[in-house]
């Protein structure tokens, strides 16, 4: 989207009440943030209804997890990507928590996700969080809580080191410098519990793997599910 577009639709956005998050058409504060096109437009996965899908292929062969899904999926040239973009460095952050929120309430409908007692968000660096405001996944989490009924564990756990960004990554590279990046702060608030862990794009799994491992080896006994924001459909591992 062209920094004019953004302009327009952020401009726009301050003589209606509500627009649509994606496209920023007029649109009926019933509506939830999405036009009826853009949600119709959406590239829903679907996943959360099913056990065996993309996701839960992808982690289950890393780490032990009950289940895995995302909302749509991530590809170059989408207007998707363009909205995560948007939330992600471009101070929107209400967009994230609305998308949440969305995704929450398919969780809800899936009984895969009925015994759930908590959501943990993946989290920044306090150096990065400085930089950028806040942490998208949190606003996440936050909206997935909400539709769920259950809380949202926000400072269950923590990034050791400030790494570079996976974003600008190889594939080949993301795994790369991942060993003891995350640490948990409250293991009694995890412990017993079926935990939701939630990140905003799933690509290698190497972040999440990361989360699910440090969890695991301070409380053996959490069993863990988790829901990303969106997912690439394949992955080049030689790149």
């Amino acid at each position: 989207m062209s920094m004019l577009r953004s302009a327009y639709l952020a401009i726009r956005s301050l003589f209606f009440d509500e627009v649509c998050m994606a496209c920023g058409s007029p649109i009926d504060e019933s509506l939830g943030g999405l036009c009826m096109r853009c949600r119709y437009d959406m590239p829903i996965t679907d996943s959360c209804f099913e056990q065996d899908n993309l996701v839960y292929e992808r982690l289950s062969a890393l780490v032990p997890i009950e289940h895995a899904s995302a909302l749509f999926y991530y590809a170059a040239g989408s207007p998707w990507r363009t909205l995560i973009h948007r939330f992600k460095y471009g101070g929107r952050w209400h967009v994230a928590r609305r998308l949440g929120r969305i995704y929450g309430a398919e969780l809800k409908a899936s009984k895969l996700y009925a015994d759930v007692d908590a959501v943990v968000h993946v989290p920044l660096h306090p150096i990065k969080m400085v930089r950028r405001g806040y942490n998208q996944s949190s606003y996440i989490a936050e909206g997935i809580a909400q539709e769920l009924g259950v809380e949202h564990l926000r400072y269950a756990l923590r990034r050791r080191r400030n790494n570079p960004s996976q974003a600008k990554r190889r594939a080949s590279e993301r795994w790369d410098n991942l060993d003891d990046l995350f640490g948990v702060r409250h293991t009694e608030q995890l412990r017993g519990r079926h935990i939701l862990l939630v990140d905003d794009v799933l690509t290698t799994g190497a972040t999440i793997s990361s989360c699910v491992e440090a969890i695991l080896r301070a409380v053996p006994d959490c069993r863990i599910s988790v829901a990303a924001l969106a997912v690439t459909r394949k992955i080049d591992w030689m790149i």
